[in-house]
């Protein structure tokens, strides 16, 4: 097959494929672990491509959003995870940071849940490639508090992830 007829025929599967969706549904969870079926659709009808603002999205929540593509006769297809940005409470936008230079994670510990996330202790040097850890240094009966944060190349952290409770056996 030569150029000219392969360039016809990828562009012919591109239009079919274009026309065959006529929007996306968008889908929020709070847990991003949850089974995709447990997820809340947002959208009556499908959106066109494009901005969609939650408008039921409370300050200080973490959510995480899904898209199907839909076709002319309602059938949605796998979910996707989109390209999204955020706006917090003040109104400063952020886009979403799709860890492509993701290098590891940083573990903090805390024994009062409860003082300013900035006051915990970064117990690793490095950021760690895995998300197990040891923490050598605690106290057999002790209650400790942990959080991760995601590590970038140039060192950018994440948002912290959820605070976990551990008691040291």
């Amino acid at each position: 097959m030569n150029k000219h007829k392969l360039k016809q025929r990828q562009k012919l599967l591109r239009d079919k494929i274009s026309k065959k969706y006529i929007g996306f549904h968008v889908y929020r969870s709070v847990n991003e672990n949850l089974p995709f079926i447990f997820w809340e659709r947002l959208t009556d009808e499908p959106i066109k491509e494009g901005n969609f603002n939650d408008p039921a999205a409370q300050v200080g929540h973490r959510y995480f959003y899904k898209l199907t593509q839909v076709d002319a006769q309602g059938n949605e297809s796998a979910p996707i995870t989109p390209k999204t940005s955020y706006t917090d409470h003040a109104g400063n936008t952020y886009e979403q940071n799709p860890l492509v230079d993701f290098v590891g994670y940083n573990m903090y510990r805390s024994a009062d849940k409860d003082v300013p996330l900035e006051s915990w202790e970064r117990r690793n040097k490095e950021p760690i490639p895995t998300t197990e850890y040891k923490d050598e240094g605690v106290q057999p009966g002790e209650i400790y508090f942990y959080y991760v944060r995601a590590v970038d190349s140039k060192g950018n952290e994440s948002a912290p992830g959820e605070i976990l409770r551990v008691i040291r056996k």
